[in-house]
């Protein structure tokens, strides 16, 4: 299946909403080699739960645990199915899913990055299965061959805190500046998988040469790379450092929403949303229950939990939470995510041997 690049969102967003499939409401019993999953009726994306679902679910998530918990406990509570749940950040559940190969443990996967998702797909480790709701799914969110589609997104930015920030930057490029020195943290990218992607995308969309320019100044000017996405944002909070480069927004909603005293800006030349992918492992016991959990993903049910977590969903008739950006409102840079998941490994070891050996 053809994906769309980034700066193709806003045009094909508005085509989808008359192209729903006629159908019934709830989940189809058919395999992936059906047409869909169960589609809705019409522009309604509310899914019914299927009878006759039973047995467990494994589910590894590298995405939050209040997310991860409401999505299965509404999605027992539906079913009578119970999800047991492994999470970590997206490095340690590839770790995971690599070493247990052999005899896999996990149903259903739901990452935090792009790149993973597409070369399990690639490998032949995932099923190909079109989720209810399908058609009205953000185009460019859905993998080759369907074998694994981001359900919500979120954007990376500049998060500042307000009360020790020497001043409110409007680019990447302002970190550099003399009096942002010692003042700026960025999230391992060898444990966070949106900073991983978020470095080839600037690869992607702006070259190798202007992209190592960028962090060569930035860490001249002292900026420190550390953690995974919770603890950096934890650490600007508190007053450690005032800056977080290509800070999660969700995160950051949440705690502005909390009280604390942080702001979240997007970069003016244009940052990534990264689509949060799941798949299904081929290697599931119970294929079944695997798909219905996927579809209430994707249903309004589903989508409502994400946005309430400040994620952009993957449904566009579904808004996001108050306080956060919507999809279109977010300048993008110019790439595809084909580029970032065949680069992203490379670029990752050439980051690493630059500034963190």
């Amino acid at each position: 299946m053809l994906r769309l690049g980034t700066k193709s969102l806003a045009v094909a967003g508005g085509l989808l909403a008359a192209t729903l499939l006629a159908g019934c409401g709830s989940v189809q019993a058919e395999g992936p080699s059906s047409a869909a999953g169960g589609q809705p009726a019409s522009s309604d994306l509310t899914w019914t739960a299927p009878q006759g679902l039973s047995g467990s679910l494994t589910l590894y998530s590298a995405n939050p645990q209040g997310l991860t918990d409401d999505l299965v406990a509404a999605f027992t509570d539906a079913t009578g199915v119970k999800v047991d749940v492994f999470g970590g950040e997206t490095g340690k559940i590839t770790a995971k899913l690599d070493a247990e190969w052999e005899n896999p443990q996990a149903d259903v996967v739901y990452l935090a990055s792009w790149a993973p998702a597409a070369k399990y797909a690639a490998d032949g480790r995932t099923l190909a299965y079109q989720p209810f709701g399908y058609d009205s799914i953000t185009p460019s969110w859905i993998g080759d061959g369907d074998k694994f589609i981001g359900r919500d997104g979120s954007a990376l930015s500049l998060v500042i805190n307000t009360n020790t920030a020497p001043a409110e930057p409007k680019d990447w490029a302002d970190l550099a500046k003399p009096e942002f020195k010692d003042q700026v943290l960025m999230p391992d990218p060898r444990e966070s998988g949106t900073a991983r992607d978020l470095i080839a995308a600037m690869v992607a969309s702006q070259g190798e040469d202007a992209t190592w320019e960028l962090f060569d100044k930035l860490f001249a000017n002292g900026m420190v790379v550390q953690g995974a996405n919770g603890p950096a944002l934890d650490d600007v909070t508190a007053g450690s450092h005032s800056v977080v480069f290509g800070g999660v927004d969700y995160s950051a909603y949440a705690a502005v929403q909390k009280g604390e005293a942080l702001k979240v800006i997007l970069p003016s030349s244009g940052t990534t949303v990264t689509p949060r992918p799941v798949f299904i492992l081929n290697t599931t016991a119970n294929q079944e229950a695997a798909e219905a959990f996927v579809d209430f993903m994707f249903a309004e049910q589903g989508q409502t939990i994400a946005a309430e977590k400040f994620m952009i969903p993957s449904q566009p008739s579904v808004p996001v939470a108050e306080g956060a950006v919507a999809l279109d409102d977010v300048g993008q840079l110019d790439f595809e995510w084909s580029e970032v998941s065949a680069s992203g490994k490379d670029i990752l070891a050439t980051f690493v041997e630059r500034y963190l050996s």
